[in-house]
């Protein structure tokens, strides 16, 4: 029999456990460790125990499920009338399935008690408000694909996919920043500026990225020094430790639809170039499938397809 309960204090060296015995993917950061949960899931301010759901066969840890409920803290994605879950782990037994259907049935029976009327699977459309740099790679929004098991969830309970983007990655060994006609006069009036550790925009901002190394690159004007756009890289250490290479992820990507497809192609290769210098191995990002003319800068800059997010949304009656 499945019992699902709230989280206890007793319970997060379990739930280590439970996700070092997840499938080795690129979803999820391993190993995992209790000071690491407790930094990125634990400590935060908006943290509501009652809503972390375990379920248990026979007295043993065999699940977890979180539940966010929304509030001014939480961004657009998360108001009061939407419920997100972006995580939902079994145990690797046979009834793992079964396990899933009851962590997903109990959270529903929870939102049904509140104003929410839509619940999303696996993340909002923005950076979530856990999880960034443990689950999903360099920004915990939607499914990804390649976890068959929560697009299996996602059908047997009725959700929709609204929403999608596109994972990318590049190994930057050798990079080079391409030279034309269009890339040398862009050099000419157009200057890459980097800042270590910039200051938060938001609290939420804060709250997601407080562990992780933050950098910020401008692209400027050289005649003014008028800012343009600028993107935020961060380092992933998790996922760099799993992987055997330094790895960034670049969170804020959409920013260049604000540029000219040239200064977007000049200021990423810039971006890119600068970031090789100071180490990095692994660049991921993600770009909204619709947006073919991002997408077709990133696929200039060598940029790889390797998965996709799917954002999966359901009405909660």
């Amino acid at each position: 029999m499945i019992v699902v309960r709230p989280f206890l204090n007793s319970d997060p060296p379990k739930l280590v456990e439970l996700w070092n015995h997840q499938p080795i993917s690129r979803g999820l950061a391993q190993p995992m460790a209790v000071t690491l949960l407790e930094a990125q899931v634990f400590a935060k301010p908006y943290f509501q125990p009652k809503n972390l759901l375990i379920a248990e066969m026979e007295g043993k840890l065999a699940g977890m499920a979180h539940l966010v409920l929304g509030g001014p803290l939480l961004g657009e994605d998360l108001r009061s009338e939407i419920a997100n879950l972006p995580i939902v782990l079994a145990a690797n037994i046979p009834e793992a399935a079964e396990v899933e259907d009851a962590l997903v049935q109990a959270a529903e029976a929870i939102v049904r008690e509140t104003s929410a009327t839509s619940m999303l699977l696996g993340g909002t459309a923005d950076p979530g408000p856990f999880y960034f740099g443990l689950a999903k790679g360099s920004c915990n929004r939607g499914a990804l694909v390649s976890d068959t098991r929560m697009i299996d969830l996602a059908a047997r309970h009725g959700f929709d996919h609204s929403q999608s983007w596109r994972v990318f990655s590049r190994t930057l060994r050798g990079f080079r920043p391409p030279v034309d006609r269009n890339q040398i006069a862009a050099r000419r009036s157009l200057n890459v500026m980097r800042e270590d550790d910039p200051p938060y925009q938001s609290y939420r901002d804060a709250c997601i990225y407080m562990h992780q190394h933050l950098t910020r690159y401008s692209l400027v004007q050289k005649q003014n020094s008028e800012e343009l756009v600028h993107l935020t890289v961060v380092q992933m250490e998790a996922f760099s430790h799993l992987r055997g290479v330094r790895m960034s992820g670049i969170v804020d990507m959409n920013s260049l639809d604000a540029c000219t497809e040239v200064q977007a192609q000049f200021f990423l290769a810039e971006t890119l170039r600068q970031m090789t210098e100071e180490g990095t191995a692994v660049v991921e990002t993600q770009v909204a499938t619709d947006n073919a003319a991002l997408t077709q800068v990133v696929e200039t800059l060598g940029f790889e397809a390797i998965d996709e997010l799917r954002l999966m949304r359901k009405s909660i009656g």
